[in-house]
């Protein structure tokens, strides 16, 4: 009776941009926002799986703001989704729109987080 009681008082919270994706969505953007993924950065320092952290793309380690903002490999596909430049905390943080493009962004080029 307590809890039924309880539960009739409490204001619902409002929910933010990330739990208003899909649960898949919701673990890219959690994987790219904490750096737990399967980018070389990780599997390198931490998990020593490959052999170097740095990016096929040869210019700088294969971590979350390479992929999104610099890595040559999906320029094209970068500026297909993104047409104009976009912040990296508004791709990672921003309203749902936002996040959604950035999970349609990995999952194209192949990407696994």
């Amino acid at each position: 009776m307590k809890t039924i009681i309880k539960s009739l008082h409490r204001t619902p919270q409002p929910q933010d941009s990330y739990h208003l994706l899909s649960r898949p969505q919701q673990v890219v953007i959690f994987r790219l926002r904490t750096g737990h993924n399967r980018l070389n950065q990780h599997l390198h320092g931490k998990l020593h799986v490959v052999p170097s952290p740095m990016c096929s793309c040869g210019e700088a380690e294969q971590d979350t703001a390479h992929i999104l903002r610099d890595c040559r490999n999906h320029q094209v596909l970068r500026e297909e989704i993104w047409p104009l430049p976009e912040s990296l905390h508004n791709k990672l943080y921003g309203p749902v729109a936002a996040l959604q493009r950035t999970t349609n962004y990995i999952s194209r080029p192949g990407l696994q987080m």
